[in-house]
């Protein structure tokens, strides 16, 4: 496995006893990718340059500019999340969770108690001070059904909480859990003070707040002048939504902006050649759901029948042009709990699919096929259309809008859909969310007590080692059993003008999570 002692060292990080600042903390650009394990310094910039604007691309509109909103947690709008409200942990390299706002996230012996220090003189850009009160108002507030924050669930996972000291929360939660810092690069760790009114923006600690704002169409934010760390170099920065992909990649390459988002392989592809800069990491895998809960796909010898239709080398090369690479299940290739050797996936074998679909009675099997309406998930339905074909299978490919397609999959209306996710890209969270069966996001409705039972031991272990023996052990549950088709993991995250510099490093991230504040504008 490539980078072995690298990702070793990383799992041991991850998954210690203490989560400290001195043995696995994050240095404060660790959110930017800066100078240390987050990622090489950015060469040829020459010094940093204060002052000036940056403009954004973003790729989805925002309703509300609060951690309570989904899209502003995003992987690609957390470059927006960032300049407002900083993170009390932070995703590193290979998938590694560290400190940011947090000092320490220290477990008790079977991981059911957590003990949160945090940084001492952080106040919020009102003056008033995050504190260890402040985190736990921040938590209840985004518990609350109102608040209809993705990640109550993972807030419900709390038993109860103290504030043990000004800057000392105490957790209890309702079951061991090992991974729990993860929880808190996102949502709950954007700690923030509550808008004060429906249509306002939450009160954060970030290096810049918002001068002006359209929801859905763009803002624009200024430095906070009483910021808790260093500054950010730009005077300025003006976000606008873009979500037309191509519109979005000529507005960097006619100077209406300066960095943009993108998933597209052949803009990876054209980037160096049109002068652009590039920050990708693997951030992204690509998958199909079955609704295990509804027939055919109740039968798992259907599953593996689509299973062994795809031939996923075949995917990656026409869909993802050589910019990817194979998936071979939810433990990422870049994950510290992969263990070397134990991942067995099927080979492409159409006769073996049509032989199951007969045994099965489903010898001309037909069914629609959920996708959204941009370039990639077109053609990547198509691939899959003619290699289904292949093996008697007729697909119907039947386009959605985002909105759409969100609540087919939330309601579980669909036989089979395209799924694309950052969410593998932290294990712990993929498959305690994706397949335990009270699972947040169990979109397929699958159930094993085989994986059940991995997935709990994994996280009700504090050795790391034996964690990613639990966790291979319900992934291969996930394969044999095929809730789901994994087909490629992809490079996702920004292009840049030649002008942008302080472009991080984030190859080896996982998540691409890019604070707007390390960033400047060349004079």
């Amino acid at each position: 496995m490539k980078r072995h002692t690298l990702v070793l060292a990383s799992t041991v990080c991850t998954a210690a006893l203490a989560l400290t600042a001195s043995a696995c903390s994050a240095s404060d650009d660790t959110v930017s990718g800066g100078s240390t394990a987050a990622g090489s310094a950015p060469k040829d910039d020459g010094p940093a340059v204060d002052g000036g604007t940056l403009r954004i691309g973003l790729d989805r509109p925002f309703t509300k500019l609060d951690p309570a909103e989904t899209a502003l947690t995003s992987m690609p709008l957390m470059i927006l999340a960032n300049a407002l409200y900083d993170p009390l942990m932070v995703n590193g390299d290979n998938g590694a969770v560290q400190p940011y706002l947090a000092k320490a996230f220290t477990p008790n012996a079977d991981a059911t108690a957590w003990t949160l220090e945090l940084r001492e003189g952080v106040t919020f850009s009102d003056g008033k001070p995050l504190d260890a009160q402040a985190v736990v108002d921040h938590v209840n507030r985004l518990a609350k059904p109102e608040s209809k924050c993705g990640c109550a669930a993972d807030a419900a996972t709390i038993g109860a909480m103290a504030v043990n000291s000004p800057t000392s929360v105490g957790f209890t939660l309702k079951s061991p859990n090992a991974a729990f810092p993860s929880l808190f690069t996102r949502s709950l760790g954007y700690v923030s003070e509550a808008p004060a009114a429906a249509d306002a923006p939450a009160v954060g600690s970030g290096p810049y707040t918002l001068e002006s704002v359209q929801p859905g169409v763009s803002a624009t934010l200024v430095r906070n002048p009483s910021y808790w760390g260093a500054k950010g170099h730009a005077d300025k920065l003006v976000y606008k939504v873009l979500p037309d992909t191509d519109s979005r990649y000529q507005s960097l390459r006619s100077g209406d902006a300066d960095l943009v988002w993108t998933e597209t392989p052949a803009q990876l592809k054209q980037a160096a050649g049109d002068g652009l800069r590039v920050a990708t990491g693997p951030g992204s895998t690509s998958t199909v759901l079955f609704n295990t809960k509804a027939a055919p796909f109740d039968d798992p010898r259907v599953r593996k029948a689509l299973q062994y239709a795809v031939d996923r080398s075949a995917v990656e090369k026409v869909v993802y042009l050589d910019q990817g690479k194979v998936s071979d299940g939810p433990i990422a290739s870049t994950s510290p709990y992969r263990i070397a050797g134990d991942a067995s996936y099927p080979a492409h074998d159409p006769a073996k699919a049509r032989a199951l679909l007969a045994e099965a009675g489903h010898p001309d099997l037909s069914f629609e096929y959920l996708v959204d309406s941009r370039p990639e998930g077109q053609q990547r339905a198509t691939v899959l259309q003619q290699m289904f074909a292949e093996a008697g299978v007729k697909m119907t490919i039947k386009p959605q809008d985002p909105a759409g397609l969100g609540t087919a999959m939330f309601q579980r209306k669909f036989q089979v859909m395209d799924f694309v996710t950052s969410m593998f890209g932290d294990t712990d969270t993929a498959l305690a969310s994706l397949y335990a069966p009270d699972a947040p996001y169990n979109f397929t409705g699958w159930n094993s007590p085989k994986a059940g039972q991995a997935i709990a031991a994994g996280r009700g272990t504090v050795d790391p080692a034996q964690r990613a023996r639990s966790y291979q052990e319900a992934a291969q549950e996930v394969v044999n059993d095929a809730p789901m088709i994994f087909l490629t993991e992809n490079q996702v995250g920004f292009l840049a003008s030649a002008r942008t510099g302080g472009l991080p490093d984030v190859s080896r991230r996982t998540v691409v999570n890019v604070s707007p504040a390390a960033l400047w504008v060349k004079k």
